[in-house]
C-alpha cells in the first residue's frame, strides 16, 4: 500500500510542479467567426461600440455561467428586425458591417465574417464557439457571486475592451483564486469598497469582532482577507 502511494505521489509531482510555474497565456483559438471584443466593447473614440459586457453575457449576475449570447441576440444588432415574429429567417440580410461595393461585390473582410453569422441564423444553427475559460470539474466558480459582490469582468478576464481575439488572460489556478480571497491580489478601489460592504465573509467576521469574538488569529495571518478559503467554498 505504501509503495502504491509513493508511486502515485511521484506521478503527480510533475503536475504539482507545473502549477507553480509562471502563467503564460496560450494563443487565442481559431473561432468560427472572427469576433473582436475591442470592436464590440471598446470605447467609441477608439473605434469600438461601447457595448456593456452584461448586454451579451446577460446571465453573469444571476447564474453560475456568464452565458454565451444566442445567435438571435447577435442578429438583433447585425440584422435589425430579423428576429421579429413576422420576419422570414431565409430572407435575412446583413445590415452591419457593410462597405461601399467594389465591382459589385462587398469585399470587406468584416462583411464576410458577418455573412457567416447570417448563414448560421438562416440555417437555424448555433455558432460553435470554441470555449476558452474553464475551471476543472472538481472546482466551482459561480459568476453571480463574484459579479454581485462588485468585481469587474476585467479583474479575471483582462482588459476585454482592448483585446481583439479573446484568450485566457488569467491562470484560473487554485493559488490565483486563493490570493484574491486572502486579499493578496490587487483590485481597484471601487471593487475593494464594494467587496468590503458586500462580502459575506467580511460581514460575518466584522459581526464576530463586534460581538467580542476572538479574531486575533485571522488578523495576524490574513488581515486583508476578502472571502473564505474553506475547501467547501469551491469544491462542493
Amino acid at each position: 500500500m505504501t509503495r502504491a502511494l509513493r508511486i502515485a505521489a511521484l506521478a503527480l509531482l510533475p503536475l504539482a510542479a507545473a502549477g507553480c510555474r509562471d502563467y503564460k497565456p496560450a494563443p487565442p483559438p481559431e473561432q468560427p467567426i472572427a469576433f473582436y471584443h475591442n470592436v464590440h466593447a471598446g470605447p467609441v473614440d477608439k473605434g469600438g461600440n461601447a457595448i456593456p459586457c452584461m448586454y451579451c453575457h446577460y446571465t453573469a449576475d444571476r447564474s453560475v455561467d456568464a452565458g454565451i449570447p444566442s445567435v438571435q441576440l447577435c442578429v438583433g444588432c447585425h440584422v435589425p428586425g430579423s428576429s421579429a415574429p413576422t420576419a422570414l429567417r431565409g430572407q435575412a440580410q446583413l445590415a452591419f458591417p457593410k462597405v461601399k461595393a467594389v465591382d459589385g461585390r462587398q469585399d470587406s473582410a468584416w462583411y464576410k465574417e458577418g455573412l457567416k453569422l447570417v448563414n448560421y441564423w438562416k440555417n437555424g444553427e448555433g455558432i460553435p464557439w470554441v470555449r476558452i475559460h474553464k475551471v476543472p470539474e472538481h472546482a466551482k466558480f459561480p459568476h453571480y457571486t463574484h459579479v454581485n459582490v462588485g468585481l469587474e469582468c476585467q479583474t479575471c478576464h483582462g482588459p476585454v475592451e482592448e483585446i481583439e481575439e479573446m484568450y485566457q488572460f488569467s491562470s484560473l489556478r487554485m493559488g490565483w483564486c486563493i490570493d484574491c480571497h486572502r486579499g493578496n491580489m490587487e483590485i481597484s478601489a471601487k471593487e475593494e469598497a464594494a467587496v468590503q460592504a458586500r462580502s459575506t465573509f467580511i460581514r460575518r467576521f466584522r459581526a464576530l469582532s463586534q460581538a467580542g469574538g476572538d479574531v486575533r488569529g485571522q488578523q495576524a495571518t490574513y488581515p486583508n482577507q476578502r472571502a473564505s478559503t474553506d475547501c467547501m467554498v469551491c469544491h462542493y
